[in-house]
């Protein structure tokens, strides 16, 4: 008997989030034979067929007194269907009361007899007749009239319904308190239902999640504030996944602060929704060139300006609109500067970053070469990603580098097939992800960037990201402890520019409130686990080098075991003097210019390099303001402090330093050499 049934769904503590309709809106829940009490059972063989285990399918000694008391009065008083012929009318969906559909129900009825067992017509009556109210089966008749479980009723409750299903439209139970049903968590339950119509199955009867409703509750409430006080800021929607760390099972799965905010699109799952996710992508990328012994946690990176690319020529720059030069990684990850990580991908590889992303669950990136597409504009989160793709990929940094796909099923055994494979799989080294760890929970470090905000204090050990969307569309956060981990995005589903302060502010706060409220019940002081094969030494925190006697600054940084660091060699105690001088790389000649009083540039030790255009870069040429237009060059490096410069193989002029000039803009091909000393190198463009 191929019928629809709802389905009950539990959170982890047993708590029922919703029991779904069927078609039309009812609910018709399914209790085995041996779950539904004997006093029920009983009481609906006494009302409707006492002869049941007596007959193999038609009770002719009923059927004949109906037949003649019927007769008599003129009309119908009497039924005399056995429990096997109601089941059979079920099934014929007629219910005209006719001669010729009395014959087919009986005639179903010894075919039922045949096939199944009393048990199974038994059970499968009681969790078919309609009960009105848009009830359908005695399990949803207990909920739907007393709010409670089959198992609760009175006799009294028994009673009362057994005789409803005699004429539901106009009998109700005594006493019926009618009961509410719950419509928790409306797009997590959408998800669940949608993976089971994907896969071909039908919902299992009952469901046990591993949400916690309590806590989804909580988290709930912070969404609906932070969305409150967005208003007028162009941010509607915000969606949060937060995540059990020991498993990755889902705690709390938020699409929207309001599902029935119609006007805002509320029922769309902000969850699954792709949105960039700007900064937050960044702690992968720089674990990875860790991975690759790129760059280290002293390492220091160029924030100056700067072009990537030759066509597509990329230059970034960070949020405030300013550039700080010589910074080490960890300030770098953890103020969320913009050119340390292009600079980095450029380095590592967009196709070498992807894979990496693949293995982390990212398939947002795979469809239509989404993430090639973004090439460099990957280090700022330029690919479109969902949280239920970003939030577990974060948590590998709190699990010692390793990965757990999504869970949402509780229970060693799951009625979907293909889903919770809960086995881990290590993507980062141990000490990588505990290096990230450390970086993202260093308050300091992030004060280059965000200031010495409160907004990611917490009594618990935690690590935070935030991303803002390159346009402003989007602001998340992500946060993670050693028990969880939690996901926020805000923003709006019409894609309109955000209004406001960037930094995520907002989400961050949810996130942060969040973990607050569920890490009082047992948190440890206790912080993150330390690297095991790297030590602490004390370095210059300019030059990440070590720390020399004429370095000002010096703090403490992870070095590999084994690695043997340089002195420091840009702090120079000038002879004869007390006073020390900063002497930079060539690479930050640009960058210096406008800051003379901030040091030196040590040129003769390095190569002649040009640090702009890029080779085989493409330009354009304008009519408009064509005198004003020039083909900028600067140059570093050199043992000579005089360049010659070759346009197309003539001579163009002779530059001291700074090594700063411009060639004409001319349409064709293009070459440009230079000599300085006995180093020379050649650049070609196009100009079109």
């Amino acid at each position: 008997m191929a019928q629809e049934y709802s389905c009950r769904i539990y959170d982890r503590n047993g708590e029922l989030i919703q029991v779904t309709p069927v078609s039309g809106g009812g609910r018709r829940e399914f209790t085995p034979i041996k779950k539904i009490p004997k006093a029920v059972q009983k009481e609906f063989l006494r009302q409707e067929d006492r002869r049941f285990y007596f007959h193999h399918g038609v009770d002719w000694l009923s059927l004949s007194a109906a037949f003649f008391q019927n007769r008599r009065s003129g009309k119908i008083v009497r039924g005399a269907s056995t429990i096997t012929m109601q089941l059979a009318k079920l099934i014929n969906k007629d219910n005209s009361p006719t001669l010729r559909r009395k014959i087919k129900d009986i005639f179903n009825a010894y075919r039922l007899e045949a096939k199944l067992s009393k048990k199974k017509i038994l059970e499968l009556y009681l969790n078919s007749i309609y009960f009105g109210s848009n009830s359908y089966g005695i399990t949803s008749a207990a909920r739907t009239f007393y709010g409670c479980e089959l198992y609760q009723l009175s006799k009294e409750e028994i009673l009362a319904l057994s005789v409803v299903p005699r004429n539901p439209n106009y009998i109700v139970p005594a006493d019926a308190r009618y009961f509410r049903y719950p419509f928790n968590l409306p797009h997590f339950v959408n998800f669940l239902t949608n993976q089971f119509e994907r896969s071909h199955q039908r919902l299992p009867y009952e469901l046990h999640t591993t949400v916690d409703l309590e806590i989804s509750q909580i988290a709930e409430g912070f969404l609906c504030d932070a969305l409150e006080q967005a208003h007028g800021s162009r941010i509607t929607n915000g969606a949060l996944l937060l995540l059990d760390n020991s498993d990755g099972s889902v705690i709390s799965w938020l699409g929207n602060g309001d599902f029935f905010d119609n006007e805002n699109a509320g029922q769309i799952d902000g969850v699954l929704v792709r949105n960039q996710p700007g900064s937050s992508m960044k702690p992968f990328l720089y674990a990875l060139a860790i991975e690759k012994d790129l760059i280290q946690p002293y390492s220091v990176l160029a924030d100056v300006p700067s072009e990537f690319g030759s066509e597509k020529l990329y230059i970034p720059e960070n949020f405030n609109n300013r550039f700080n030069g010589p910074v080490r990684m960890r300030i770098a990850l953890a103020s969320s500067l913009n050119v340390p990580a292009v600079s980095t991908l450029d380095r590592l590889g967009v196709k070498t970053y992807l894979e990496k992303l693949y293995e982390l669950g990212f398939d947002s990136l795979r469809e239509n070469d989404a993430g090639l597409k973004a090439d460099l504009g990957l280090a700022l989160g330029a690919g479109e990603v969902s949280l239920k793709e970003l939030v577990p990929a974060f948590s590998v940094f709190v699990r010692n580098g390793n990965y757990f796909p999504l869970k949402y099923l509780a229970g060693g055994k799951t009625a979907l097939k293909s889903a919770d494979k809960t086995t881990a799989r290590q993507l980062y080294s141990t000490d990588t992800a505990r290096i990230i760890a450390s970086i993202l929970s260093d308050k300091g470090a992030r004060a280059l960037g965000f200031g010495y905000s409160q907004t990611f204090q917490t009594d618990y050990p935690s690590i935070f990201k935030t991303g803002t969307s390159n346009q402003y569309q989007n602001i998340i956060a992500l946060g993670a402890t050693k028990s969880y981990i939690i996901g926020v995005w805000m923003g709006n589903h019409a894609g309109n520019t955000v209004m406001g302060k960037t930094g995520s502010s907002l989400p961050a706060w949810v996130a942060k409130n969040t973990l607050d409220k569920i890490e009082n019940r047992n948190y440890s002081l206790q912080g993150f686990p330390e690297p095991e094969g790297w030590h602490k030494e004390r370095i210059c925190s300019l030059s990440g080098l070590k720390a020399g006697e004429n370095c000002k600054a010096v703090v403490s940084e992870y070095v590999k075991d084994g690695c043997k660091l340089e002195s420091c060699s840009w702090h120079v105690r000038k002879a004869g003097s007390e006073e020390v001088q900063v002497i930079y790389p060539p690479e930050y000649q640009q960058w210096l210019r406008s800051r003379p009083d901030k040091g030196l540039i040590e040129y003769s030790q390095s190569p002649l390099t040009i640090i702009t255009p890029k080779d085989e870069a493409l330009f354009f040429y304008s009519s408009f303001n064509s005198q004003l237009q020039a083909i900028p060059f600067e140059v570093t490096g050199g043992a000579e402090n005089t360049l010659t410069v070759y346009y197309d193989e003539e001579k163009f002029a002779e530059v001291n330093r700074p090594f700063i000039f411009s060639l004409p803009v001319e349409r064709g091909e293009h070459s440009c050499r230079l000599l300085c000393g006995s180093e020379e190198v050649t650049l070609n463009f196009r100009v079109k």
